[in-house]
């Protein structure tokens, strides 16, 4: 029995290990995958290369940042934005959009 049982493990032992030296004998594509890892991490505040950036020289004016803050709700100006119309489709519009939600009421 007990050279039954050694062959066995043995056995076993010589598959795992081959399995594993397969595993990793696959090659890495190390400048694709190099390239890959930068594109991902650009922008990031953690990433290793985040001090080598290139910071641009061109600095937003204000007229530049409030047309991007336009209808954010972040925006400290949201508040004093102008009201829009009313029209008669308003409330035709409204309705014709909740007409196929079924929560609504």
């Amino acid at each position: 029995m007990l050279p039954q049982l050694s062959l066995s493990l043995s056995a076993a032992l010589a598959l795992s290990l081959g399995a594993g030296r397969a595993v990793h004998a696959a090659p890495m594509e190390s400048s694709s995958s190099s390239s890959q890892i930068d594109a991902s991490e650009a922008g990031n505040p953690h990433s290793v290369n985040y001090s080598n950036r290139t910071i641009p020289s061109h600095s937003p004016s204000n007229d530049e940042i409030n047309a991007a803050e336009t209808g954010n709700p972040q925006s400290p100006d949201y508040g004093r934005r102008p009201a829009l119309p009313p029209d008669d489709n308003t409330s035709a519009e409204w309705r014709s959009s909740e007409a196929a939600d079924p929560n609504s009421i």
